[in-house]
C-alpha cells in the first residue's frame, strides 16, 4: 500500500535536487501538484504509466494519482502544491465561471494525462516563468503578498488548463475505446514483429503511455492472448504466406521470420498449424 502525503498550507513551493534518487517512495497526496523538471532526466512512474522525463517537462498530479520518479541524471525538481480550497478562494474573488470549469477539468480529467502536460511550446516559457514568480513571492513575502499570489496562481491555472484541454482532445481523438487502443497495440506489434527492441514490453509501454507491468495484463485481457503468443502467431502467419507465395527454402523463411534456425521454426510451425512447413507449402 502506497503512502499518502499531506500539506497544511493551501499553496506552497518546494525545490530540490536529486543526484541519484528521488528520495520518496511511491505515494499519493491529499493535494494537487505541479512538478517542474528544471534540470536532469529519468522516468516518471504515474499510475499505470511509465514516462521518460527531461528538462522542460511539467507533470500535473491530482489526489487520485500515485507516482514516483526514477532519476537517471541529477535532477532539479520544482514543485507547486495546492489544495482544492485555493481554487475556491480564487473563484470567490471573481464573477467569472471560468474557474469552476478549470476546477472540473483538473479534478475529472488531469489524471488521464501521464506525460508532460505542455502541449504548446510557447506556453512552456510562461509556465516556468510563473513558477519562478510564485516561488519568489512565497520566499520573499511583502505587503499584499496574498493578492499577488492569487493572481499569479490564477494566470498559472489558466495556462495549465489550456494545455490540459489540448492534451485531452488529442487523447480522445486517438482512442475512442479500449478496443481501439488494443487494436493499435496489436497493429504496432505486427508492424514491428521482426525488430526485437521495438516489441519489448518497455518499448510498447513507452509508445502507448502505459506501465510495463500493465502492458501484458492489458493485452491478455482484451486480446485473450499473451504478447509472446501474439508475436509467435504473427510470425507463423508471415511464414505461411512466404511458404505459399515464394520459392524461398525453409531455412531462408526461418531466418526472415526471426526464428533461431530451421529446426526451431519447424517445431513452432507444426505446433501452431499441425503441419510441417514443407507439407503446408503443398496444401490446397
Amino acid at each position: 500500500m502506497s503512502q499518502r502525503f499531506y500539506i497544511t498550507k493551501n499553496l506552497d513551493v518546494l525545490q530540490f535536487e536529486a543526484a541519484n534518487e528521488w528520495g520518496y517512495s511511491r505515494h499519493k497526496h491529499n493535494f494537487f501538484e505541479l512538478t517542474y523538471i528544471l534540470k536532469g532526466s529519468g522516468q516518471h512512474l504515474l499510475n499505470e504509466s511509465a514516462i521518460d522525463y527531461k528538462k522542460g517537462d511539467l507533470f500535473f498530479l491530482t489526489p487520485k494519482d500515485e507516482h514516483e520518479f526514477v532519476v537517471d541524471e541529477p535532477t532539479t525538481f520544482g514543485i507547486i502544491k495546492f489544495t482544492e480550497q485555493l481554487f475556491l478562494e480564487k473563484a470567490n474573488l471573481t464573477s467569472s465561471t471560468h474557474w469552476r470549469k478549470n476546477l472540473d477539468t483538473v479534478i475529472l480529467h488531469a489524471n488521464n494525462i501521464p506525460k508532460s502536460i505542455i502541449s504548446y511550446d510557447v506556453d512552456r516559457i510562461q509556465l516556468f516563468y510563473l513558477y519562478e514568480l510564485i516561488k519568489n513571492e512565497i520566499d520573499n513575502p511583502l505587503v499584499y503578498g496574498r493578492d499577488v499570489l492569487l493572481n499569479l496562481f490564477g494566470a498559472l491555472l489558466v495556462v495549465v488548463s489550456r494545455n490540459l484541454k489540448s492534451n485531452l482532445i488529442k487523447i480522445e481523438e486517438r482512442y475512442n475505446s479500449e478496443k481501439e487502443k488494443i487494436d493499435s497495440i496489436l497493429t504496432y506489434i505486427r508492424q514491428n514483429v521482426l525488430d526485437k527492441e521495438l516489441i519489448k514490453i518497455k518499448s510498447i509501454a513507452e509508445t502507448f503511455y502505459m506501465s510495463p507491468n500493465y502492458v501484458s495484463i492489458f493485452i491478455k485481457k482484451h486480446a485473450g492472448i499473451s504478447i509472446q503468443q501474439y508475436v509467435l502467431k504473427t510470425k507463423i502467419e508471415m511464414a505461411a504466406r512466404l511458404l505459399k507465395q515464394t520459392n524461398l527454402n525453409i531455412s531462408e523463411i526461418a531466418d526472415k521470420t526471426g526464428f533461431l534456425d530451421s529446426s526451431h521454426f519447424n517445431k513452432i510451425f507444426k505446433k501452431y498449424t499441425s503441419h510441417n512447413p514443407s507439407a503446408f507449402r503443398w496444401l490446397i
